[in-house]
């Protein structure tokens, strides 16, 4: 009994390793992977970025918000407010800046991006944001994933006011 209880204990140690070694592997491989990929996705994300401030300035409302993951998995957080899902962020959008006047005028200046993996990312930086009373200059993160058509799109935004300078 006591040698079956040795091999036992052999056997789940030889399993246990080699789990963690096709882990390891793994992980190592899906890092290349994504270490291949960094620079052409690292460009494509911030050019997601840059197209928000684009579509805003240009007043396209659609154009912008069509950069956003169109479910109700979508998360934008900013304050002490979480947006739940794409329909609520084109109801709350549209309905606070319905005219290019109230969008103001908006400037990354600022972006970074860290590729995750094959389809995640995450872009961060600063921004600029001119309304008609107000400077809002910020920081910004963004959770990006590749869908099905090879296209970055936002999945989780989180935006945070640094300091806001009244304007009259």
């Amino acid at each position: 009994m006591k040698a079956h209880s040795n091999f036992s204990v052999l056997g789940a140690t030889q399993l246990v390793l080699t789990t963690l070694l096709t882990l390891c592997l793994g992980s190592v491989a899906q890092l290349a992977a994504a270490q291949d990929k960094s620079p052409e996705d690292e460009r494509a994300v911030a050019s997601v970025i840059m197209s928000l401030q684009k579509t805003w300035n240009s007043g396209d409302m659609s154009g912008y918000l069509a950069l956003y993951q169109q479910d109700d998995s979508l998360r934008l957080t900013f304050g002490n407010t979480v947006v739940e899902g794409w329909s609520a962020l084109d109801s709350l959008f549209r309905k606070s800046y319905p005219d290019p006047l109230r969008m103001g005028r908006f400037t990354v200046d600022r972006v970074d991006v860290q590729i995750l993996s094959q389809d995640a990312a995450v872009a961060y930086g600063n921004f600029t944001h001119v309304f008609p009373k107000e400077t809002i200059k910020g920081g910004f993160s963004h959770v990006l994933t590749q869908n099905a058509s090879g296209n970055w799109i936002i999945r989780h935004e989180r935006t945070s006011r640094g300091e806001v300078i009244e304007t009259h």
